[in-house]
């Protein structure tokens, strides 16, 4: 299923590979029909406008706002572990997991960060696929939600990340991302003392995951030029 390959790499650095060929990624995001319609005409939106955007501001925008704190990590543990060192055994475990389905990293690659986790998800069965996401889906809606507080448009790939798993997500839980991002402290001081502290989640309830022992390219890392969906692992 790329449409979990998909939207990671709309999570990824952007490029302008991914900007020539936004139309091919929406085509295959509706062929394949895995995010519902009312949640797949903002995402084509969003994708329209990161196309047609300045690729140096895109790039800008993203480094803000996925690079500059915690609160919007796309590195998976670092809203479980922080920089603790379960994180590191966590990471080990979630190499294991992906060597064991034949899915291979590079010494440069963190298995936790997001896009590389959904391209995974990518070669897998549906069924475990749906499951796995399920395990993260915290996560994955406690960021969507501090994105969308703060009015970014990114939210709703996190959106259309939700809507490919069952599990429900505890509204208290989004109400305390919400929260938190309408509190949050921006300034330089403020983001110098957040990489000082642990965990951005401590309300992520991890104890339920099968691919770490409690609870996945990296931002600077672009996308491939060639056409997206051509791609294959």
């Amino acid at each position: 299923m790329l449409t979990f390959k998909l939207l990671g790499l709309l999570l990824s650095y952007p490029s302008e590979g991914l900007q020539q060929h936004m139309n091919e990624v929406k085509s295959v995001l509706k062929d394949e029909g895995l995010v519902p319609s009312k949640i797949q005409k903002p995402l084509f939106e969003f994708m329209n406008d990161l196309a047609r955007r300045n690729l140096m501001r895109v790039q800008e925008d993203y480094v803000a706002l996925f690079d500059r704190g915690r609160a919007h990590s796309l590195y998976l543990f670092e809203h479980i572990h922080g920089e603790s060192r379960d994180r590191g055994q966590a990471m080990v475990d979630l190499s294991d997991h992906y060597i064991a389905h034949g899915f291979t990293l590079s010494a440069s690659e963190l298995p936790d960060y997001l896009p590389l986790f959904l391209e995974f998800l990518s070669q897998v069965d549906a069924k475990e696929a749906q499951e796995l996401l399920g395990e993260t889906v915290h996560i994955i809606a406690g960021i969507g939600a501090k994105l969308k507080t703060k009015g970014s448009a990114y939210h709703h790939v996190f959106r259309a990340l939700e809507a490919l798993t069952t599990v429900k997500v505890d509204a208290e839980f989004i109400a305390q991302a919400a929260a938190e991002a309408k509190a949050e402290d921006t300034s330089f001081e403020a983001l110098d003392k957040e990489w000082e502290e642990a965990p951005a989640f401590d309300g992520a309830d991890s104890a339920s995951c099968a691919v770490c022992p409690e609870a996945t390219r990296h931002p600077q890392q672009s996308p491939s030029g060639t056409a997206p969906v051509a791609s294959q692992h």
